[in-house]
């Protein structure tokens, strides 16, 4: 099994030959990817199975593997963000089929026969990645805390002046002076 994965393949080729893709890609190659990346290095290890399901649907089954250098958006900080992605798409050659399975299966739209596999995981790697990109400990977590506490001190303490019992009395002293 080689660990160089082919750029254009034609899935339906490989599903007919119930072929197994397996190799490395590396994250530099991955423009969206490099574009919330913190860093340029890495690789995800990809195994993808063309196969078909129990209804003879072609599929593409598999896992995308490795990290991905993200900033965490409380400190700023680079860390690794681990990805384990398990992956089952049903090939499609129209809209009309797509809009038929997409509420039960995902779904891949393969045009002209032919797919460009760095795009399909680039895809399935984006949508393995939190929106809100952080550390699972982040060192802000308690000093945050403690900020957000004292904001909420500094509220109640303006709400108690705002309420004044005499702040009434204030008021009607003065549309009698008038």
């Amino acid at each position: 099994m080689s660990t160089r994965l082919p750029i254009e393949i034609n899935p339906y080729r490989l599903v007919e030959q119930r072929r197994i893709l397996t190799g490395q890609l590396s994250l530099k190659r991955l423009s969206r990817i490099q574009e919330l990346a913190s860093a340029e290095t890495g690789e995800v290890f990809v195994e993808l199975e063309f196969t078909e399901t129990d209804t003879g649907l072609p599929t593409v089954k598999g896992k995308v593997k490795g990290s991905v250098p993200l900033q965490c958006q409380r400190c700023l900080e680079s860390f690794d963000y681990s990805v384990d992605s398990d992956v089952e798409v049903i090939l499609l050659k129209s809209d009309a089929e797509a809009e038929r399975l997409q509420e039960s299966h995902d779904t891949w739209l393969v045009e002209d026969n032919t797919i460009f596999l760095q795009d399909f995981i680039e895809d399935e790697l984006l949508l393995s990645l939190p929106v809100i990109a952080r550390h699972k400990n982040c060192d802000l977590d308690e000093a945050a805390r403690a900020v957000s506490f004292d904001i909420e001190v500094e509220k109640e303490k303006q709400k108690d002046e705002n309420e004044n019992p005499f702040a009434a009395l204030k008021g009607a002293f003065k549309s009698d002076e008038s």
